[in-house]
């Protein structure tokens, strides 16, 4: 008999969980979260095993427009765009990955980075790959889903994205079905949406891990 996927943490947040990477060969995540009210952007590194901030590191001297890039087993590499209407032009940055630390050498950025996670495939309305998970969705829970759909099948499961529309806004479903087709288990990870977003989840290591409500990353053993 295969066992649902479990919950196994939760991280909450006050500010927007803007981008999560796995680290190489580590049960970590290196989480990029940005607080729109004080325009602060923090880099924070969560061994998701043991449910424990690693560190969290701020580059005071660097503006909005900082993103976290790429993660290697020894660095985590950021980057600024140094003119917004040109996105070319751009900084490079590192922190090392045991302790948050900003290095004054910028390591050499490797061509041949590889980002670990298995992402789900993008489905947009109108493809015909849309309309059939959409059919499947539809017929296993009476819904319809509109504008975008992921999808992927992992190990014994198949995990589904999918948005349903009200008043303009969309609300956006993530659901576990077996291969068989059986529902699992499902949760509504976003509410009161302008548009769809990408990679809504992601997994790496057996772990499901997902954004809900912009702010909890949801963590989720898959054997």
């Amino acid at each position: 008999m295969i066992e649902k996927p479990r919950n196994v943490g939760s991280l909450k947040l006050e500010a927007t969980i803007w981008n999560v990477l796995p680290v190489p060969g580590k049960p970590w995540l290196v989480i990029e979260e940005r607080n729109d009210e004080t325009r602060q952007v923090s880099f924070l590194a969560y061994d998701y095993v043991k449910e424990k901030i690693i560190w969290r590191s701020s580059l005071q001297s660097e503006s909005w427009w900082i993103n976290l890039a790429r993660v290697t087993p020894e660095f985590v590499f950021l980057k600024t765009f140094e003119n917004t209407s040109n996105p070319d032009k751009t900084k490079w940055h590192a922190l090392s990955l045991t302790e948050g630390k900003q290095l004054e050498t910028v390591p050499e950025v490797s061509a041949d980075y590889t980002n670990e996670a298995v992402q789900p495939f993008q489905y947009l309305e109108g493809e015909a790959d849309f309309n059939t998970v959409k059919t499947f969705v539809e017929n296993k829970l009476g819904v319809h889903p509109v504008s975008g759909i992921e999808y992927v099948d992992y190990s014994d499961f198949i995990f589904i994205s999918y948005y349903l529309s009200s008043s303009g806004m969309f609300a956006n479903q993530l659901a576990c079905f077996t291969k068989a087709g059986n529902l699992l288990w499902q949760d509504e990870i976003g509410t009161n949406l302008k548009g769809i977003g990408v990679n809504t989840f992601f997994l790496v290591s057996d772990h499901l891990f997902f954004v809900k409500n912009k702010t909890e990353l949801v963590t989720f053993g898959i054997v």
